[in-house]
């Protein structure tokens, strides 16, 4: 077997792994359990001995990860890192049930390059979110170096926020397992509220961002693995 044949054959090896249904629901599975009670407890800790008081409606998200607001930043630096990195198998799943190959199929005609091309470009803005997200636990408020925690969280933000944009197209256009609702919700709800957070640009309003995306994300994938 020649070089290049070895490595496209290891490839494939790997992305069957990543795709796999049990390792993705696995993945989704932890996020949800490790992250989101993380955030919680971040929240709880920071509010409690914050000197300045810590609260939703006065504090960014990113003062979870800085000693200034909280006694422990790595609660939310973790917490991210873990939500990036195991979301990641999540986006490659999604694309290979939304828009398979032809020929791993026996209908070809729902498939058009518009389809291809919305779960092409959803799939480009959750990796670029899923690696936003792990660049901000990595580049906390205390490791800002060179503004990297804004800009890594701004690649998070925008790119889950248009990750659902896309998505949701795909899903209000085609006949898929998910309901039309969770694709008309992936098209306005994350989309609009960003909107409203750069106008206003508060604490508050970046809270709701993520309860937005979160609102998404969780519904979508307990839909996608109950009709798998």
């Amino acid at each position: 077997m020649k070089f290049p044949d070895n490595i496209n054959h290891i490839r494939e090896m790997l992305f069957k792994k990543v795709i796999n249904y049990k390792i993705v629901r696995l993945c989704v599975i932890s996020v949800i359990l490790i992250y989101i009670p993380l955030i919680v407890i971040g929240v709880i800790v920071a509010n409690f001995l914050d000197p300045d008081g810590y609260s939703i409606v006065t504090n960014w998200i990113s003062d979870l990860g800085t000693s200034a607001h909280t006694p422990a930043p790595y609660l939310y630096d973790i917490a991210c890192i873990v939500a990036g990195s195991l979301t990641i198998p999540f986006s490659f799943y999604m694309e290979n049930i939304l828009a398979p190959l032809p020929n791993e199929s026996m209908n070809t005609g729902d498939y058009s390059r518009l389809r291809f091309r919305l779960a092409s470009y959803a799939f480009l803005f959750n990796i670029i979110g899923n690696i936003g997200y792990i660049g901000v636990g990595i580049f906390s408020g205390d490791r800002n170096y060179f503004n990297l925690h804004m800009i890594t969280s701004s690649l998070a933000f925008g790119g889950f926020t248009l990750g659902a944009f896309f998505m949701g197209w795909l899903i209000i256009f085609y006949e898929t397992k998910i309901p039309k609702v969770i694709g008309i919700y992936g098209v306005i709800g994350p989309f609009t509220t960003i909107i409203i957070f750069l106008i206003f640009s508060n604490p508050l309003w970046e809270w709701i961002l993520l309860f937005s995306i979160l609102a998404w994300i969780i519904p979508l994938s307990l839909v996608v693995f109950r009709e798998s």
